[in-house]
C-alpha cells in the first residue's frame, strides 16, 4: 500500500511525457503558396529606408518621424520643410535651427540651414521657443535633381541620425508656383 502514491506519480508522469510528445509530434498546420511564413524573418529596420507619406517623403528611427517635402518657387526661391513628430502627431523641439548636408546625385553636397517656420505654419499647441516644422531656403534646388539628404535631431539629450534618399523635389513638392 505504501507504494501506491509512488506508482500513481509515475503513471501521471508517463501520461504527461505521451502527451508532449503527441503534441509535439502533431503535423504543422497547412501554410497557403502565398504566404511569407516560410521566409527568414528580418528585423524592420526604419532607419535604413524611406516612405513616401502623400507630398512628403518620411525617415524615421522607429520613434520619431521626419518628413521632408519641397516648396517650389521661382518667384521667392525653392524651399525645403522638414515636420517632426511622434506617435502622438507633432513633436516640437527646442532647437531654433537644424543643419542638414544635400547631396545631388553621386556629386555636389550642399548645406542647408533650417529655422523654425513661423508661428502661424505650425502647430497652435506648440510651447513657445520650441518647434516641429523647419523650413530651408534652397534656391539652388532644381526640379529633377534627386538628393539625398542627412540630419540630426536633437531630441532630448541625444541625437537621431535622418537620411532622405531619392528625394525629387517635384514628386514631394507640397506647393509649387
Amino acid at each position: 500500500m505504501n507504494d501506491m502514491p509512488v506508482v500513481r506519480q509515475g503513471l501521471l508522469a508517463a501520461v504527461a511525457l505521451v502527451a508532449t510528445v503527441a503534441v509535439g509530434c502533431a503535423a504543422p498546420a497547412a501554410v497557403p503558396a502565398t504566404t511569407t511564413a516560410a521566409r527568414p524573418h528580418h528585423a524592420h529596420n526604419p532607419g535604413d529606408h524611406n516612405h513616401p507619406r502623400g507630398k512628403m517623403l518620411m525617415a524615421s528611427d522607429g520613434t520619431y518621424n521626419a518628413l521632408l517635402t519641397a516648396h517650389l518657387s521661382a518667384k521667392d526661391g525653392n524651399e525645403l520643410d522638414v515636420f517632426v513628430e511622434d506617435k502622438d502627431g507633432p513633436h516640437a523641439l527646442t532647437a531654433k535651427t537644424l543643419e542638414a548636408v544635400a547631396q545631388i546625385g553621386d556629386g555636389e553636397k550642399r548645406t542647408l540651414a533650417f529655422e523654425c517656420a513661423p508661428a502661424s505654419e505650425r502647430p497652435a499647441s506648440e510651447a513657445p521657443g520650441t518647434c516641429s516644422h523647419y523650413v530651408a531656403k534652397a534656391a539652388w534646388m532644381r526640379v529633377g535633381e534627386v538628393l539625398k539628404v542627412a540630419m540630426s535631431l536633437p531630441v532630448g539629450d541625444h541625437a537621431i541620425a535622418m537620411t532622405w534618399r531619392d528625394f525629387e523635389a517635384r514628386k514631394y513638392a507640397h506647393h509649387e508656383e
